[in-house]
C-alpha cells in the first residue's frame, strides 16, 4: 500500500470516528437504543434499531435539502448546543 493510500485511509478513519462521536454526543445512540461496544454488522440484537437510525439519517438528508431548513441557522445553534455539552 502507498504511502497516498495509506494517508487517505488514516484521514477517512479519522473523519468517520469523529462522525460516531457526534452521534454519540447527540443522544441518537440512547434514543435509538444502540449500545456502544456492539458490533453493529454481527449483532441480530442491532440490525433493527441501525436500520431506524440510517433510515433518521436518511429522513435528516431529505430535510436538509428543502428549503424549509436554513443551515446556517442550524449551525449557530448547534456552536450553542456544542457550548453546553462537555467534550
Amino acid at each position: 500500500m502507498d504511502s497516498l493510500s495509506l494517508e487517505h485511509r488514516r484521514t477517512r478513519t479519522r473523519f468517520l470516528i469523529q462522525l460516531g462521536g457526534l452521534v454519540e454526543k447527540s443522544g441518537l445512540l440512547e434514543t435509538f437504543g444502540i449500545t456502544l461496544g456492539e458490533d453493529l454488522q454481527k449483532s441480530s440484537d442491532m440490525k433493527e434499531l441501525v436500520a431506524a437510525l440510517f433510515k433518521g439519517f436518511l429522513v435528516l438528508n431529505e430535510m436538509t435539502n428543502s428549503e424549509d431548513v436554513n443551515l446556517q441557522i442550524w449551525a449557530s445553534q448547534g456552536l450553542d448546543d456544542f457550548k453546553k455539552i462537555k467534550f
